[in-house]
């Protein structure tokens, strides 16, 4: 039957049975297939039903939105669950990326496949329609799951990119396997990108609005003109502003400075893998001063959960990859560190018209004449530390994070030959995955004792 032809029958049973006209037409039965409307009326739904022989309205496609709402609650999986096996319904439905302390969370949407075959490395995937995973306004993320019910995850814009408008089967390599290593990227990729994007036009205004100043940044618009940041672009506001500094600061240091970061957590630390400023700022750091070392101060490492502390030694790895000798110290011993700090050694404190935001850890520099104890060698203290070998630190600081070196590894060296892109992919212009391929390639490629 043609549409306009269903509409005629529709109209004869409503009239057959009630006796009362009825406004149905050809638009109406192409709104109801199209799915523009779920649930007409129920005198509509008792015609189509008997027009079109079926004993239930569901049996047609309808359903009550209204009542379903609770349900599709509670069909939301957490990107957590993949590891655990737990699986989002076929088709679009939502994945939850959860947040943390700075964190918000974010709803992604995802996309269920099978693989139709595997092979030693890689998979046959069905990347389904272009449209579904290339739209700009929303964030996907396929999910494949192959014969023995093991999972991998791939950024849906980057794959709809990668494929090209092809269709049938694409290969996708079986180094995006979901496990703490892509849930952590995923993790601290789709939260800094949402967070930053939402204020990527006050951090502009905040950028344009501030004036150098007597070696400080300051703002001379009225204070209810400071905008509202996320605590994310708060973060990142302060960060620019010490490398700012610093940057033009460096021939000023005396001695042989290092860095220090409170980076608490894997959370804390996504900053120096995921900015682009920062990891410009290592580069030269780095290549200004050969021999730097960084102490990180870390409290409750034990409570993290695995892919937090999987970032956390990864930003250690990306260190050591620039030749940062990094040492790993408890919070607790930041209160016997040497806290004089002078201003030639650069110690930052930028201030933004009263607004708080300040700045005194989140690239700053101090001389290191303070003992301060590492993990890596508790009796013997940093002296010793530069004398290991850099795989020799990141093995001893992965033992004391508790991740498995041989998995963390060899789970590097995997994932280096494809990038990290294909797994989160950024998309504000602030953010860059240099940080994290370079940490990822540094331990795939380390060799040595």
């Amino acid at each position: 039957m043609t549409q306009r032809e269903l509409a005629d029958l529709v109209r004869a049973e409503i009239y057959n049975a009630s006796g009362k006209e009825s406004v149905i037409t050809a638009k109406s039965i192409s709104d109801w297939e199209c799915g523009m409307y779920t649930w007409p009326p129920a005198h509509v739904r008792r015609a189509l039903c008997r027009v079109l022989e079926k004993a239930d309205p569901a049996d047609l496609g309808f359903f009550n939105s209204r009542r379903v709402s609770e349900a599709r609650v509670s069909s939301t999986v957490s990107l957590l669950d993949l590891m655990a096996g737990r699986l989002p319904p076929a088709g679009a439905n939502t994945l939850y990326v959860p947040g943390g302390q700075s964190f918000s969370g974010v709803d992604v949407e995802a996309h269920l496949r099978e693989a139709a075959s595997s092979g030693e490395g890689w998979l046959m995937v069905d990347a389904g329609p272009d449209g579904v995973l290339n739209r700009p306004d929303r964030r996907s993320l396929v999910v494949v799951v192959d014969g023995k019910q093991q999972s991998y995850i791939l950024d849906g814009r980057r794959f709809a990119g990668r494929v090209g408008g092809r269709t049938g089967l694409q290969p996708v390599s079986s180094a995006v396997a979901v496990d703490d290593l892509t849930v952590g990227i995923i993790w601290a990729v789709t939260n800094t990108d949402v967070a930053l994007l939402a204020d990527d036009s006050q951090i502009s205004t905040v950028q344009s609005g501030l004036e150098p100043r007597d070696g400080h940044y300051v703002w001379d618009a009225p204070w209810t003109e400071m905008p509202t940041l996320t605590p994310v672009a708060v973060h990142w506001l302060r960060s620019w502003f010490c490398t700012q500094y610093s940057t033009r600061n460096l021939e000023r240091m005396l001695g042989q400075p290092c860095f220090w970061t409170q980076g608490r957590s894997g959370e804390d630390v996504t900053s120096w893998l995921l900015w682009r400023h920062r990891f410009e700022y290592l580069r030269l750091s780095s290549r200004w001063f050969p021999g730097l070392r960084c102490d990180f101060y870390v409290s409750n490492v034990s409570n993290s959960p695995l892919y937090e502390r999987v970032l956390l030694l990864l930003a250690v790895a990306l260190m050591e990859g620039f030749g940062i000798a990094a040492t790993l110290n408890a919070e607790s011993e930041r209160s016997e560190a040497e806290r004089t700090v002078s201003a030639d050694e650069s110690m930052v404190l930028n201030r933004i018209g009263g607004c708080g935001l300040c700045c005194a850890d989140a690239s700053a520099s101090r001389s290191c004449r303070g003992a301060l104890c590492d993990v890596a060698d508790p009796e013997h203290g940093p002296s010793s530390v530069t004398e290991q070998s850099s795989k020799r630190r990141l093995e001893t600081i992965a033992n004391h994070l508790d991740v498995p070196w041989p998995w963390f590894q060899q789970r590097c060296a995997e994932l280096a030959v494809e990038g990290v892109d294909d797994v989160a992919h950024p998309r504000s212009r602030l953010l860059s995955t240099r940080g994290l391929n370079a940490a990822i390639r540094y331990v795939a490629h380390m060799k040595g004792s």
